[in-house]
């Protein structure tokens, strides 16, 4: 029996690629959509993943736990002693930063946030980026209530993601890259290629003067 396990390089790939195949399509339905925005935030975490897991596996857990291990590097332990180890045992179990709390950990020069109130008062891409994380908590887990997303919304969230996920791949990091960095630039090209096509099928067109 075969075990799929999470792949850092091919899971910002995919996530890429599931982005591009949907947002070709001329016509956008909820289906499009859902998996638009899944994509991209999805993308977003694992670059941010990527970038930030340190040589020593860490740098990406929940607050507490990061905490945990700036107190071993105090104590002047070594990575070669049973306490370290146990941390690494400990790391299998603890849930990995929210992708708000690694944006802040990566500290960009956008200086983008993402907040849960008090949206409409964000400046970009920091309101794109909290409407596409609203979006995808709701499209991950649809409740059966009415929700609906207006296209100008939509392209301006996608827009400012994509530009956030082109500045975190510039960041140094601090293992060698799990993915081709030439791969992902083409598809994200090609992403922002139909997303331009897209919010020009939105403009209206002049009327021509008599």
């Amino acid at each position: 029996m075969s075990m799929f396990i999470y792949d850092r390089a091919s899971h910002f790939i995919s996530c890429l690629h599931l982005v591009d195949e949907n947002i070709r399509r001329k016509r956008k339905d909820e289906a499009n959509i859902r998996w638009i925005v899944i994509g991209l935030h999805d993308a977003l975490y694992a670059i941010l993943i990527e970038k930030l897991t340190r040589t020593d596996g860490f740098g990406i857990y929940n607050d507490n736990f990061e905490k945990t291990v700036g107190n071993f590097y105090e104590d002047g332990l070594s990575s070669n002693s049973q306490e370290f180890h146990d941390l690494m045992e400990k790391s299998f179990t603890e849930n990995i930063a929210g992708i708000g709390r690694l944006l802040q950990r990566a500290n960009l020069k956008s200086e983008v946030v993402i907040n849960e109130s008090d949206v409409e008062k964000l400046s970009r891409p920091s309101l794109g980026l909290s409407h596409l994380k609203k979006m995808r908590n709701f499209l991950a887990h649809p409740r059966p209530m009415l929700s609906g997303y207006y296209e100008h919304w939509l392209i301006d969230a996608f827009e400012d993601t994509i530009d956030v996920i082109r500045e975190v791949a510039t960041l140094p990091g601090y293992t060698r890259a799990h993915y081709d960095l030439d791969e992902a630039q083409v598809i994200l090209n090609s992403i922002e290629f139909y997303l331009r096509l897209w919010a020009m099928r939105m403009m209206p067109v002049e009327e021509s003067k008599p």
